[in-house]
Protein backbone atom coordinates (compact mmCIF):
# COMPACT_ATOMS: atom_id res chain seq x y z
CA UNK A 1 0.00 0.00 0.00
CA UNK A 2 2.69 2.11 0.99
CA UNK A 3 4.88 1.53 -2.20
CA UNK A 4 1.30 2.54 -4.58
CA UNK A 5 0.68 5.71 -2.51
CA UNK A 6 4.37 6.44 -3.10
CA UNK A 7 3.90 6.06 -6.82
CA UNK A 8 0.42 7.74 -6.95
CA UNK A 9 2.39 10.80 -5.13
CA UNK A 10 4.99 10.40 -7.85
CA UNK A 11 2.57 10.33 -10.91
CA UNK A 12 0.55 13.48 -8.89
CA UNK A 13 3.18 15.77 -8.52
CA UNK A 14 4.51 14.75 -12.13
CA UNK A 15 1.11 15.95 -13.08
CA UNK A 16 0.75 19.31 -11.46
CA UNK A 17 3.91 19.81 -12.53
CA UNK A 18 3.42 19.38 -16.23
CA UNK A 19 -0.27 21.32 -15.62
CA UNK A 20 1.71 24.12 -14.22
CA UNK A 21 4.73 24.28 -17.06
CA UNK A 22 1.61 23.85 -19.62
CA UNK A 23 -0.28 27.01 -18.15
CA UNK A 24 2.85 29.14 -17.76
CA UNK A 25 3.76 28.97 -21.49
CA UNK A 26 0.07 29.16 -22.51
CA UNK A 27 -0.66 32.11 -20.09
CA UNK A 28 -2.14 34.62 -22.63
CA UNK A 29 -4.39 31.81 -24.19
CA UNK A 30 -5.45 30.39 -20.76
CA UNK A 31 -6.05 34.25 -19.58
CA UNK A 32 -8.15 35.29 -22.63
CA UNK A 33 -9.90 32.10 -22.88
CA UNK A 34 -11.17 32.57 -18.97
CA UNK A 35 -11.92 36.68 -20.09
CA UNK A 36 -14.31 34.60 -22.54
CA UNK A 37 -15.88 32.30 -20.11
CA UNK A 38 -16.77 35.47 -17.71
CA UNK A 39 -16.96 38.38 -20.22
CA UNK A 40 -20.48 38.82 -19.63
CA UNK A 41 -20.41 38.29 -15.76
CA UNK A 42 -22.93 40.08 -13.97
CA UNK A 43 -20.08 42.08 -11.95
CA UNK A 44 -17.84 42.15 -14.42
CA UNK A 45 -19.34 43.35 -18.23
CA UNK A 46 -19.52 46.84 -17.75
CA UNK A 47 -16.05 46.91 -17.38
CA UNK A 48 -15.43 44.08 -19.90
CA UNK A 49 -16.84 45.71 -22.75
CA UNK A 50 -14.91 48.97 -22.17
CA UNK A 51 -11.60 46.75 -21.92
CA UNK A 52 -11.67 44.02 -24.80
CA UNK A 53 -8.26 44.81 -25.42
CA UNK A 54 -7.35 43.17 -22.55
CA UNK A 55 -9.37 39.78 -23.19
CA UNK A 56 -8.65 39.06 -27.10
CA UNK A 57 -5.83 39.90 -29.58
CA UNK A 58 -6.43 43.51 -31.28
CA UNK A 59 -4.93 45.90 -33.91
CA UNK A 60 -4.85 49.13 -33.36
CA UNK A 61 -6.80 51.79 -35.36
CA UNK A 62 -5.24 55.01 -35.27
CA UNK A 63 -6.26 58.47 -34.69
CA UNK A 64 -4.60 61.02 -37.32
CA UNK A 65 -4.86 64.70 -37.20
CA UNK A 66 -7.18 67.06 -35.68
CA UNK A 67 -10.34 66.16 -34.43
CA UNK A 68 -14.07 67.04 -36.57
CA UNK A 69 -15.60 69.41 -33.64
CA UNK A 70 -18.82 69.38 -32.55
CA UNK A 71 -21.08 71.72 -31.39
CA UNK A 72 -23.58 72.00 -28.80
CA UNK A 73 -27.11 72.91 -28.39
CA UNK A 74 -28.32 70.74 -24.72
CA UNK A 75 -31.89 69.63 -24.97
CA UNK A 76 -33.90 67.37 -22.55
CA UNK A 77 -34.70 64.06 -23.31
CA UNK A 78 -39.26 62.75 -23.12
CA UNK A 79 -39.62 62.16 -19.50
CA UNK A 80 -41.38 59.06 -21.25
CA UNK A 81 -42.22 57.08 -24.45
CA UNK A 82 -45.33 54.72 -24.75
CA UNK A 83 -44.46 50.91 -25.86
CA UNK A 84 -47.06 48.30 -26.41
CA UNK A 85 -49.82 51.11 -25.33
CA UNK A 86 -47.68 51.39 -21.95
CA UNK A 87 -45.86 54.77 -20.30
CA UNK A 88 -42.45 54.27 -19.63
CA UNK A 89 -40.06 56.51 -17.59
CA UNK A 90 -36.97 57.45 -20.21
CA UNK A 91 -34.04 56.77 -17.30
CA UNK A 92 -35.86 53.56 -16.13
CA UNK A 93 -35.30 52.17 -19.24
CA UNK A 94 -32.07 53.34 -19.66
CA UNK A 95 -31.25 51.80 -16.38
CA UNK A 96 -33.27 48.56 -16.96
CA UNK A 97 -31.06 48.26 -20.79
CA UNK A 98 -27.58 49.27 -18.49
CA UNK A 99 -27.24 52.13 -20.74
CA UNK A 100 -23.64 52.82 -20.88
CA UNK A 101 -23.36 55.90 -23.30
CA UNK A 102 -26.25 57.94 -24.68
CA UNK A 103 -25.31 60.59 -27.49
CA UNK A 104 -27.84 63.06 -29.97
CA UNK A 105 -27.39 64.84 -32.73
CA UNK A 106 -29.33 66.77 -34.71
CA UNK A 107 -28.58 69.20 -37.12
CA UNK A 108 -24.89 68.60 -36.86
CA UNK A 109 -24.81 69.38 -33.14
CA UNK A 110 -24.99 67.52 -30.16
CA UNK A 111 -28.62 67.82 -28.17
CA UNK A 112 -27.70 65.35 -25.35
CA UNK A 113 -24.66 63.49 -24.31
CA UNK A 114 -24.19 61.48 -21.22
CA UNK A 115 -22.61 58.49 -19.68
CA UNK A 116 -22.90 56.42 -17.13
CA UNK A 117 -22.39 53.18 -15.20
CA UNK A 118 -19.20 54.44 -14.44
CA UNK A 119 -17.99 54.78 -18.08
CA UNK A 120 -16.13 57.30 -19.60
CA UNK A 121 -16.67 59.19 -22.88
CA UNK A 122 -13.34 57.86 -24.13
CA UNK A 123 -13.78 54.54 -23.39
CA UNK A 124 -13.81 52.24 -26.25
CA UNK A 125 -16.97 50.51 -26.20
CA UNK A 126 -17.20 46.93 -27.72
CA UNK A 127 -19.46 47.16 -31.22
CA UNK A 128 -20.44 43.47 -31.57
CA UNK A 129 -22.63 43.18 -34.68
CA UNK A 130 -22.32 47.24 -35.40
CA UNK A 131 -19.07 46.31 -36.89
CA UNK A 132 -20.56 44.59 -39.66
CA UNK A 133 -22.42 47.81 -40.95
CA UNK A 134 -18.58 49.18 -40.92
CA UNK A 135 -17.44 46.28 -42.90
CA UNK A 136 -20.14 46.70 -46.05
CA UNK A 137 -19.30 50.24 -46.46
CA UNK A 138 -15.52 49.14 -46.98
CA UNK A 139 -17.28 46.78 -49.18
CA UNK A 140 -19.45 48.93 -50.92
CA UNK A 141 -15.94 50.88 -51.51
CA UNK A 142 -14.52 47.95 -53.59
CA UNK A 143 -18.17 47.75 -55.37
CA UNK A 144 -17.84 51.38 -56.23
CA UNK A 145 -13.92 51.01 -57.56
CA UNK A 146 -15.33 47.92 -60.17
CA UNK A 147 -13.47 45.60 -57.96
CA UNK A 148 -16.59 43.00 -56.78
CA UNK A 149 -19.80 42.51 -58.63
CA UNK A 150 -22.54 41.26 -56.20
CA UNK A 151 -23.83 38.79 -58.71
CA UNK A 152 -21.03 36.75 -59.10
CA UNK A 153 -21.13 33.61 -56.83
CA UNK A 154 -18.63 34.02 -53.46
CA UNK A 155 -16.35 30.95 -55.26
CA UNK A 156 -15.71 33.02 -58.09
CA UNK A 157 -13.11 35.32 -55.61
CA UNK A 158 -12.82 32.70 -53.11
CA UNK A 159 -11.63 29.35 -54.25
CA UNK A 160 -10.75 28.23 -50.93
CA UNK A 161 -14.88 27.92 -50.65
CA UNK A 162 -15.22 25.15 -53.01
CA UNK A 163 -16.93 22.36 -51.89
CA UNK A 164 -17.90 24.52 -48.67
CA UNK A 165 -21.82 26.29 -48.43
CA UNK A 166 -20.49 29.49 -49.28
CA UNK A 167 -19.09 27.78 -52.88
CA UNK A 168 -22.06 28.50 -54.97
CA UNK A 169 -24.08 31.46 -53.05
CA UNK A 170 -24.16 34.94 -54.61
CA UNK A 171 -22.70 37.41 -52.87
CA UNK A 172 -25.51 39.89 -53.09
CA UNK A 173 -27.38 37.17 -50.95
CA UNK A 174 -24.46 36.95 -48.01
CA UNK A 175 -24.84 40.83 -48.05
CA UNK A 176 -28.66 40.06 -47.36
CA UNK A 177 -27.78 37.22 -44.45
CA UNK A 178 -29.91 35.34 -46.80
CA UNK A 179 -26.81 33.19 -47.57
CA UNK A 180 -28.61 29.58 -46.74
CA UNK A 181 -25.28 28.44 -44.67
CA UNK A 182 -26.11 26.31 -41.54
CA UNK A 183 -25.22 28.50 -38.53
CA UNK A 184 -26.26 28.42 -34.55
CA UNK A 185 -26.33 32.36 -33.80
CA UNK A 186 -27.81 31.69 -30.06
CA UNK A 187 -25.59 33.24 -27.72
CA UNK A 188 -27.00 31.30 -25.01
CA UNK A 189 -26.24 28.22 -25.93
CA UNK A 190 -22.42 27.20 -24.67
CA UNK A 191 -22.23 24.78 -28.03
CA UNK A 192 -23.80 26.77 -30.36
CA UNK A 193 -21.11 28.31 -33.63
CA UNK A 194 -21.45 32.11 -32.15
CA UNK A 195 -19.77 30.60 -28.81
CA UNK A 196 -17.08 27.77 -30.33
CA UNK A 197 -15.83 31.34 -32.67
CA UNK A 198 -15.33 33.26 -29.72
CA UNK A 199 -13.90 30.38 -27.47
CA UNK A 200 -11.56 30.00 -31.05
CA UNK A 201 -10.58 33.77 -30.50
CA UNK A 202 -9.02 33.36 -27.20
CA UNK A 203 -6.98 30.36 -28.00
CA UNK A 204 -5.80 30.35 -31.32
CA UNK A 205 -7.48 29.56 -34.85
CA UNK A 206 -8.88 30.82 -38.05
CA UNK A 207 -11.70 32.69 -38.87
CA UNK A 208 -11.03 31.68 -42.33
CA UNK A 209 -11.05 27.92 -41.93
CA UNK A 210 -14.04 27.97 -39.92
CA UNK A 211 -16.09 29.82 -43.10
CA UNK A 212 -14.76 27.10 -45.12
CA UNK A 213 -15.89 24.64 -42.99
CA UNK A 214 -19.65 25.69 -43.48
CA UNK A 215 -22.54 23.50 -45.11
CA UNK A 216 -25.46 24.13 -46.98
CA UNK A 217 -28.67 24.26 -45.37
CA UNK A 218 -31.27 25.93 -47.33
CA UNK A 219 -31.84 27.40 -50.47
CA UNK A 220 -29.77 30.91 -50.91
CA UNK A 221 -31.72 34.01 -51.52
CA UNK A 222 -35.17 32.72 -50.24
CA UNK A 223 -35.52 33.25 -46.33
CA UNK A 224 -33.65 35.34 -43.68
CA UNK A 225 -31.24 33.82 -41.56
CA UNK A 226 -29.26 35.72 -39.17
CA UNK A 227 -25.43 34.29 -39.88
CA UNK A 228 -22.36 36.64 -38.49
CA UNK A 229 -19.95 34.22 -40.49
CA UNK A 230 -21.54 35.45 -43.40
CA UNK A 231 -20.12 39.01 -42.64
CA UNK A 232 -16.48 37.61 -42.62
CA UNK A 233 -16.99 35.82 -45.69
CA UNK A 234 -17.66 39.69 -47.18
CA UNK A 235 -14.74 40.80 -45.26
CA UNK A 236 -12.28 37.76 -46.99
CA UNK A 237 -13.70 39.15 -50.29
CA UNK A 238 -12.69 42.83 -49.53
CA UNK A 239 -9.24 41.73 -48.40
CA UNK A 240 -8.81 39.12 -51.30
CA UNK A 241 -9.64 41.92 -54.14
CA UNK A 242 -7.79 45.02 -51.96
CA UNK A 243 -4.80 43.09 -51.40
CA UNK A 244 -5.09 45.10 -47.51
CA UNK A 245 -6.54 43.82 -44.40
CA UNK A 246 -9.76 45.52 -42.75
CA UNK A 247 -7.49 46.95 -40.50
CA UNK A 248 -5.83 49.06 -43.08
CA UNK A 249 -8.49 49.60 -45.04
CA UNK A 250 -10.26 50.89 -41.97
CA UNK A 251 -7.65 53.26 -40.91
CA UNK A 252 -7.03 54.79 -44.48
CA UNK A 253 -10.75 55.28 -45.68
CA UNK A 254 -12.72 56.00 -42.28
CA UNK A 255 -10.52 56.94 -39.94
CA UNK A 256 -8.06 59.51 -42.00
CA UNK A 257 -11.16 61.21 -42.97
CA UNK A 258 -13.89 61.58 -40.28
CA UNK A 259 -11.60 63.27 -37.86
CA UNK A 260 -11.76 60.76 -34.87
CA UNK A 261 -11.37 61.77 -31.66
CA UNK A 262 -9.74 58.68 -30.13
CA UNK A 263 -7.62 55.30 -32.15
CA UNK A 264 -9.93 52.31 -31.62
CA UNK A 265 -9.08 48.58 -31.76
CA UNK A 266 -9.84 45.41 -33.64
CA UNK A 267 -10.04 42.49 -32.29
CA UNK A 268 -7.92 39.46 -34.73
CA UNK A 269 -7.94 35.95 -34.75
CA UNK A 270 -4.89 34.66 -34.02
CA UNK A 271 -3.98 34.83 -37.99
CA UNK A 272 -4.27 38.07 -37.47
CA UNK A 273 -7.24 38.67 -39.58
CA UNK A 274 -10.16 40.92 -38.17
CA UNK A 275 -12.94 39.88 -36.46
CA UNK A 276 -15.45 41.58 -39.18
CA UNK A 277 -18.74 40.56 -37.68
CA UNK A 278 -18.46 42.40 -34.06
CA UNK A 279 -14.94 43.05 -33.05
CA UNK A 280 -14.37 47.08 -33.27
CA UNK A 281 -13.68 48.93 -29.82
CA UNK A 282 -14.64 52.70 -30.83
CA UNK A 283 -15.69 55.91 -28.61
CA UNK A 284 -18.98 56.56 -28.27
CA UNK A 285 -18.43 59.99 -30.50
CA UNK A 286 -16.70 58.42 -33.41
CA UNK A 287 -19.33 56.07 -33.41
CA UNK A 288 -21.24 59.15 -34.09
CA UNK A 289 -18.89 60.21 -36.47
CA UNK A 290 -19.67 57.15 -38.72
CA UNK A 291 -23.81 57.52 -38.20
CA UNK A 292 -23.39 61.15 -39.50
CA UNK A 293 -21.31 59.58 -42.60
CA UNK A 294 -24.18 57.55 -42.99
CA UNK A 295 -26.92 60.16 -42.84
CA UNK A 296 -25.15 62.57 -45.37
CA UNK A 297 -24.99 59.57 -47.66
CA UNK A 298 -21.10 58.40 -47.59
CA UNK A 299 -20.57 62.27 -47.90
CA UNK A 300 -17.73 63.56 -45.45
CA UNK A 301 -17.97 67.72 -45.95
CA UNK A 302 -17.61 67.56 -49.32
CA UNK A 303 -15.98 64.32 -50.12
CA UNK A 304 -17.66 60.90 -51.60
CA UNK A 305 -15.63 58.46 -49.04
CA UNK A 306 -18.56 55.86 -50.52
CA UNK A 307 -20.99 56.24 -53.11
CA UNK A 308 -24.73 57.71 -51.60
CA UNK A 309 -26.29 54.97 -54.79
CA UNK A 310 -24.14 52.37 -51.96
CA UNK A 311 -25.39 53.64 -49.17
CA UNK A 312 -28.86 53.55 -51.15
CA UNK A 313 -28.50 49.80 -51.90
CA UNK A 314 -27.04 48.63 -48.65
CA UNK A 315 -30.54 50.99 -46.52
CA UNK A 316 -33.27 49.42 -48.73
CA UNK A 317 -34.41 45.60 -48.65
CA UNK A 318 -33.66 43.80 -52.25
CA UNK A 319 -36.73 41.08 -51.46
CA UNK A 320 -40.35 41.19 -50.61
CA UNK A 321 -38.89 38.82 -46.95
CA UNK A 322 -36.68 41.51 -46.09
CA UNK A 323 -39.14 44.51 -45.98
CA UNK A 324 -39.90 45.37 -42.80
CA UNK A 325 -43.93 45.18 -41.96
CA UNK A 326 -45.64 46.42 -38.64
CA UNK A 327 -44.07 43.60 -36.97
CA UNK A 328 -40.72 42.82 -38.23
CA UNK A 329 -37.48 44.60 -38.57
CA UNK A 330 -36.12 44.67 -42.59
CA UNK A 331 -32.58 44.19 -43.77
CA UNK A 332 -30.81 45.25 -46.12
CA UNK A 333 -26.85 45.15 -46.76
CA UNK A 334 -25.85 44.11 -42.80
CA UNK A 335 -28.06 47.10 -41.91
CA UNK A 336 -31.63 46.70 -40.19
CA UNK A 337 -34.90 48.46 -40.79
CA UNK A 338 -37.30 49.39 -38.29
CA UNK A 339 -41.09 48.49 -38.59
CA UNK A 340 -42.73 50.51 -40.77
CA UNK A 341 -39.10 52.08 -41.26
CA UNK A 342 -40.17 55.60 -43.29
CA UNK A 343 -37.05 56.72 -45.97
CA UNK A 344 -34.17 57.43 -45.15
CA UNK A 345 -34.71 55.80 -41.38
CA UNK A 346 -32.05 52.48 -40.67
CA UNK A 347 -29.90 51.55 -37.58
CA UNK A 348 -26.95 49.41 -36.65
CA UNK A 349 -27.54 47.18 -33.76
CA UNK A 350 -25.10 45.05 -31.66
CA UNK A 351 -25.72 42.38 -29.27
CA UNK A 352 -26.08 43.41 -25.54
CA UNK A 353 -28.05 46.51 -26.60
CA UNK A 354 -25.34 48.78 -29.32
CA UNK A 355 -26.54 50.98 -31.31
CA UNK A 356 -26.27 53.62 -33.99
CA UNK A 357 -29.57 55.04 -35.55
CA UNK A 358 -29.99 57.31 -38.55
CA UNK A 359 -33.52 59.27 -39.16
CA UNK A 360 -32.27 60.97 -42.47
CA UNK A 361 -35.68 63.20 -42.95
CA UNK A 362 -34.62 64.67 -39.20
CA UNK A 363 -31.32 64.94 -39.50
CA UNK A 364 -30.97 63.04 -36.58
CA UNK A 365 -28.33 60.37 -35.36
CA UNK A 366 -28.31 58.47 -32.11
CA UNK A 367 -25.81 56.31 -30.35
CA UNK A 368 -26.40 53.82 -27.54
CA UNK A 369 -23.76 51.57 -25.41
CA UNK A 370 -25.29 49.25 -23.25
CA UNK A 371 -24.49 45.97 -21.18
CA UNK A 372 -27.85 44.58 -21.18
CA UNK A 373 -28.07 41.15 -20.20
CA UNK A 374 -31.72 40.93 -20.67
CA UNK A 375 -31.36 42.36 -24.22
CA UNK A 376 -33.53 38.91 -25.08
CA UNK A 377 -36.71 39.47 -22.56
CA UNK A 378 -39.94 39.47 -23.45
CA UNK A 379 -40.11 43.10 -24.31
CA UNK A 380 -38.08 42.40 -27.40
CA UNK A 381 -35.27 44.92 -26.67
CA UNK A 382 -34.49 45.82 -30.34
CA UNK A 383 -38.22 47.16 -31.02
CA UNK A 384 -38.34 48.88 -27.42
CA UNK A 385 -35.30 50.52 -28.05
CA UNK A 386 -36.22 52.09 -31.54
CA UNK A 387 -39.65 52.89 -30.01
CA UNK A 388 -37.25 55.45 -27.75
CA UNK A 389 -35.45 56.61 -30.46
CA UNK A 390 -38.64 57.53 -32.24
CA UNK A 391 -40.02 59.24 -29.54
CA UNK A 392 -36.69 61.72 -29.16
CA UNK A 393 -37.21 61.84 -32.68
CA UNK A 394 -40.67 63.25 -32.33
CA UNK A 395 -40.02 65.55 -29.24
CA UNK A 396 -37.18 67.38 -31.42
CA UNK A 397 -38.64 67.35 -34.58
CA UNK A 398 -39.78 71.39 -34.19
CA UNK A 399 -36.44 71.83 -32.30
CA UNK A 400 -34.53 74.39 -34.84
CA UNK A 401 -30.90 74.31 -33.98
CA UNK A 402 -29.38 77.47 -34.46
CA UNK A 403 -26.17 77.68 -36.69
Amino acid sequence: MQKVWKTTKITLTIAILLLTVLVIFNWEKVNRLHSVITLFDKERIVANFSNMAEAFITKPIVKNGDSSEFTYAPQELPETFTYRDNENSVDEFLARRATTALLVIKDNKITFEDYYLGTKNTDKRISWSMAKSFVVMLFGMQVDAGKIDIEKPVGFYLPEMKDSGYENVKVKHVLQMSSGVQWNEDYLDFNSDINKMGRMLAIGGSLDDMSTELKEDSTPGEIFHYVSIDTHVIGMIVRRVSGKSLVDLLQANIWNKLGMDNDAAWITDSQGAAFALGGLNVSTKDYARFGQLMLNNGNWHGEQLVSKNWVSEATTPGADYLKPTATKLGYGYQIWLPTLAIPGEFFFVGVYGQYIYVNQQENIVIVKNSADKDFRDHLDSKQETIQFFRTVVDSFKTLTVSK
